[in-house]
């Protein structure tokens, strides 16, 4: 009896795990020996992000990365007149790369967290980095 109420449990979670429509699938290499994503599987949005490319020596990187992630990202060029145009840069974590050399505000976005805001001064070749942990509200 005991036995039989573990092989009932163990089917109904294959059920259930075929029913969410869980796959597994290995990752197969391509012609250069980089892992390609098996069929069935996506690649989620902070792997792609994550990559960051080295800077050329005339614009430079911003690195954005948030706790929780997910945060909508907003960079805003300033300098002594003011603010410029806030320009959508994806969710967090991102690099947003080819900056123009210069001053920035990076605002964080996020429903039922409070916003985040940070000044940072990118210089070409480099890559400026912004951290956030976001509070509730």
């Amino acid at each position: 009896m005991r036995m039989a109420k573990r092989l009932i449990k163990f089917l109904l979670v294959v059920i259930v795990a075929i029913a969410a429509g869980c796959t597994t699938t290995s990752p197969t290499k391509n012609s250069e020996g980089n892992a390609n994503v098996g069929a069935g599987a996506t690649q989620s949005n902070a792997s792609k992000n994550s990559v960051a490319k080295k800077p050329d020596q005339t614009t430079g990187a911003i690195e954005v990365n948030s706790v929780p992630p997910g945060a909508k990202v907003l960079l805003v060029p300033t300098d002594e007149a003011g603010a410029g145009e806030p320009q959508s840069k994806g969710v967090t974590p991102t690099t947003i790369e080819g900056v123009e050399p210069g001053k920035y505000t990076v605002d964080l976005e996020m429903a039922e967290y409070k916003f985040f805001q940070k000044e940072v001064v990118v210089k070409a070749g480099a890559v400026a980095k912004v951290s956030a942990t976001l509070r509730k509200q």
